[in-house]
């Protein structure tokens, strides 16, 4: 064999990879990618059907005093939350909203935060870092 052929026989060896790859970047490059819409619920208006958590709910609907302790808070011009205490239990409540389906908190400011059952006003000192 004579060096042309050997040549050309190395070249063809390295052309075919080389085709087989710029082929398949153009493949890849002309592939527009598949957006597909990723609905988010909606945080607020979220329903538990839990038996058990509704059983001690409407067990302790009957209490009319307000037993959480104020362990942090949140407030600002759009959006207020308060993170209160019962026991072992945290709850995090956002303001119009409700905890434990009886004090719907209504105000969270700096020194007071205000909850509401009914008709009945609670007024809580702010005390959480101070």
């Amino acid at each position: 064999m004579n060096y042309l052929s050997v040549k050309n026989i190395v070249l063809l060896v390295l052309l075919l990879p080389t085709l087989f790859l710029m082929l398949n970047l153009f493949y890849t490059l002309s592939e527009k990618p598949k957006i597909k819409d990723v609905l988010i619920p909606d945080m607020q208006n979220l329903a538990f059907d839990n038996k058990m958590d509704s059983e001690v709910v409407s067990s302790e609907i009957t209490t009319t005093t307000f037993d959480y302790k104020v362990i942090g808070y949140s407030s600002g011009p759009d959006y207020a939350s308060v993170i209160l205490k019962k026991g072992n239990k945290e709850y995090v409540v956002s303001k119009g909203e409700k905890i434990e389906g009886k004090f719907e908190l209504v105000e969270v400011g700096t020194d007071e935060i205000i909850f509401k059952n009914n008709d009945k006003l609670y007024k809580i000192k702010n005390l959480v870092g101070k």
